[in-house]
């Protein structure tokens, strides 16, 4: 266990916020408890902040302002760090620590040769398939084996209506533009940030224009819903009112432990997208606040609270993914990630490294939100897209 801090030293005081759900929120502050019994010299003052309460580059900033250390999706860590609200954290990584770490979490924490976050866990999008709607298109011309090929997306909706089933096609929350990215990745089988560097290449010569305007021409056949919207989602899922479900790979793990046996069964988890090289992780990140005054005590704190014990901890508690890359050696069973293929996630860096990242993507979900509406074409779409590249692009209202 690192223990940075002189135990004979004056109190130092640190405040950590943590963009969190309450779940993860109370174990994030059970671990923090243990560490402090420890280190009676610490007082440590807890503040959660709801995700969907930190929308803009403003209040990320602000964030950073008001803590010690900051609890973030990865994706934020350059934008902080760039806007100088952060201190580097590499002596955080202790002993193997660094080596532990797959390439596509530490590759959206490290600008500038030095590390500003140390990831805690992650949480890529599934896939998930009602096997009892996919059983009702099946023709003897078309199995519809998983997975399902961008042809096979492509006549999934009038397969549906031909066989007179009232089922959404899709159901996806279409207020998280990495949904839509996720997505996009299982439907093309295309690297998850290819979006981000896209050009006239990844436009023309890929499947990624098909798919899009596959959206905007079944968009009735399109649920906005997931399970952290509605409590009925699973059960009727399984009964059979979606075909398909883009959702975080813990809402699935725990959805089919929870269900009856009769309904889990109905599903069935596709994460073949897994193996492209590139999947958004969903992970969150520990920061250190460059205006801290207890910098020491904050790095300890953090160390501790991304150990080994406290990852697996974690995992079984929430279902979101550990870091380490041990922890997976031994624990083929229950984690389901493949690390062993260096070319696929989670052993491959992203190709997107502009701080812009957080911003790009809610220009995102505001181009989406607008072109599902009809207020833009694709084409608009596009050219708006390719001109926000390499830019902190500036925010868009939803409206």
């Amino acid at each position: 266990m690192f223990q940075p801090v002189d135990t004979d030293s004056l109190p130092a005081e640190l405040t950590v916020s943590a963009v969190i759900d309450e779940e993860g929120y109370g174990l994030l502050m059970k671990q923090g408890a243990r560490y402090q019994e420890s280190h009676p010299e610490l007082e440590i003052h807890w503040n959660r902040i709801e995700p969907e309460d930190a929308d803009t580059d403003q209040e990320w900033l602000a964030i950073a302002d008001q803590a010690d250390v900051v609890l973030v999706p990865n994706e934020w860590i350059r934008l902080l760090a760039v806007s100088g609200k952060l201190s580097p954290v590499d002596t955080a990584f202790v002993g193997e620590a660094q080596s532990e770490q797959f390439d596509a979490l530490i590759s959206q924490v490290k600008w500038n040769l030095y590390l500003w976050g140390v990831p805690k866990d992650f949480d890529p999008y599934v896939l998930v398939w009602n096997r009892n709607v996919l059983e009702a298109v099946r023709s003897e011309t078309d199995g519809m084996e998983l997975p399902l090929k961008p042809e096979q997306w492509q006549s999934l909706p009038q397969k549906l209506r031909d066989a007179g089933l009232v089922s959404n096609w899709l159901a996806i929350d279409r207020k998280d533009p990495y949904a839509l990215l996720a997505w996009l990745g299982a439907v093309t089988g295309e690297r998850e940030d290819v979006l981000f560097e896209a050009d006239a290449k990844t436009w023309g010569e890929r499947p990624l224009e098909a798919a899009l305007t596959l959206l905007a021409q079944e968009q009735a056949g399109i649920a906005s819903a997931g399970p952290s919207e509605d409590p009925g989602f699973w059960p009727a899922f399984a009964a059979g009112r979606y075909a398909a479900a883009i959702v975080r790979n813990s809402e699935a793990e725990q959805a089919f432990r929870e269900l009856p046996d009769s309904s889990s069964a109905a599903l069935k988890i596709d994460r073949e997208s897994w193996n492209s090289a590139f999947v958004w992780p969903g992970g969150t990140s520990f920061g250190l606040s460059s205006g801290s005054n207890n910098k020491e005590a904050a790095i300890g704190l953090i160390a501790e609270m991304t150990s080994e014990d406290n990852q697996w901890q974690n995992y079984l508690a929430t279902d979101r993914l550990p870091v380490y890359r041990s922890l997976y050696e031994g624990s083929k069973d229950m984690l389901p990630v493949s690390v062993a293929v260096a070319q696929r996630f989670p052993n491959q860096a992203t190709v997107s490294v502009e701080p812009g990242i957080p911003s790009r993507a809610s220009l995102l979900k505001s181009l989406w939100f607008k072109w599902l509406a009809g207020g833009i074409t694709l084409p608009d779409w596009r050219a708006r897209w390719e001109a926000s590249a390499g830019l902190l692009a500036e925010l868009e209202s939803d409206d």
